[in-house]
């Protein structure tokens, strides 16, 4: 059996390039259209980096079925929950303390949103999300679990293709003639077409491109671009439209990278760099959307009031970088001195 290493170098840069993408679209486009800051500093251009998600959605199709290859199911699923859950526990913690610091905002009822947040399925107790960007992080835990049951049932390394097919024919259906929310939530059918590109581009990788793979991909294709439509029908409510090119030249750019990316074999002397950029890019998703916030909410609910005289030097230019280095310096701190030792110590607890 071939073994593969677990990890492409390039797909670090491209994950931190999709944080980038989102991170722009949340402080500089729809914060202002949601009226969080003043309309006027919203850059339309921006309204683009919301396929930061679509791409995320990509990458973890690939990266997902590359950590598959030669692993246990019980291997696999530690693997991503050790990836995923200590640090999405920390960045939760460190958000509450950060928002029950700002008037108006009710400690008991933040903290009881993070205990279901905390299950990543909060809507199943009918409570919503602790932080507006957590829907995501369901979505690939729904992903890693059907792959896990998969991987039990022995199907998923020796009938990958036909599962990918029979996902879509399914997502097909429902998303277009059933609508039915408990199967789309249930098998994450509005993301069925990312995950899937990022299957078959794994694929692609040892073998020839067969019909079968342009087809999954065709079909996959309609899929992000009908995300994309719908993402748009949304954003033409405040005034913003793009045309549905621009939407479809998007699709096939975001597959692209993920193509071009995923064939990089060395990043060299650089990857040093990107690998903690690459590190940094889950913690930074989980804290950016809610440091923006509290960013100018402290100044407009507390400092503001406290001292008058800040309000003609702190602009919501100086905000933004305020929000910046705030989830780029925690985001460094937790990759470098909090989660090597909580690896280490879950690592031993589980041997």
């Amino acid at each position: 059996m071939e073994i593969r290493k677990h990890r492409i170098e390039a797909l670090d840069g491209l994950r931190f390039f999709a944080f980038v993408m989102v991170m722009f679209y949340h402080y500089l486009f729809i914060a202002p259209l949601q009226g969080f800051i003043p309309r006027e500093y919203a850059i339309n251009a921006f309204s683009f980096g919301d396929f930061g998600v679509d791409l995320f959605f990509l990458i973890s199709g690939f990266v997902i079925t590359l950590s598959s290859e030669n692993r246990t199911p019980k291997k696999f699923i530690i693997a991503r929950l050790n990836r995923i859950f200590p640090l999405f526990v920390i960045c939760a913690l460190i958000i509450f303390f950060f928002s029950i610091s700002l008037p108006m905002v009710d400690p008991k009822e933040r903290f009881i949103s993070l205990v279901f947040s905390l299950s990543f399925y909060p809507g199943v107790f009918g409570k919503d999300y602790f932080s507006s960007v957590y829907w995501t992080i369901a979505i690939e835990v729904t992903f890693y679990i059907w792959v896990f049951i998969l991987m039990k049932l022995r199907l998923w390394n020796n009938f990958r293709n036909e599962i990918c097919f029979v996902w879509l024919a399914l997502s097909l259906l429902n998303n277009f003639i059933m609508h039915n929310t408990l199967i789309s939530n249930i098998f994450i059918t509005h993301f069925a077409g990312h995950f899937v590109i990022g299957v078959v581009i794994f694929e692609l990788r040892t073998s020839k491109i067969q019909p079968k793979h342009s087809l999954l991909i065709l079909i996959s294709s309609i899929f992000i671009y009908n995300n994309m439509i719908g993402h748009q029908k949304w954003i033409d409510s405040f005034g913003v439209s793009y045309d549905h090119a621009s939407l479809l030249f998007m699709t096939f750019f975001i597959i692209a990278l993920v193509w071009i990316t995923s064939h990089v074999e060395s990043l060299g002397k650089y990857y040093n760099s990107i690998k903690v950029l690459g590190a940094m890019t889950y913690p930074l998703y989980l804290v950016h959307a809610d440091l923006g916030f509290w960013s100018h909410a402290i100044f407009e609910r507390k400092i503001w009031s406290i001292f008058p005289m800040t309000k003609q030097y702190v602009g919501y230019h100086l905000m933004v970088f305020i929000a910046i280095i705030l989830s780029f310096l925690t985001s460094y701190l937790l990759v470098k001195y909090i989660d090597p030792p909580m690896q280490k110590l879950l690592k031993k607890w589980q041997s």
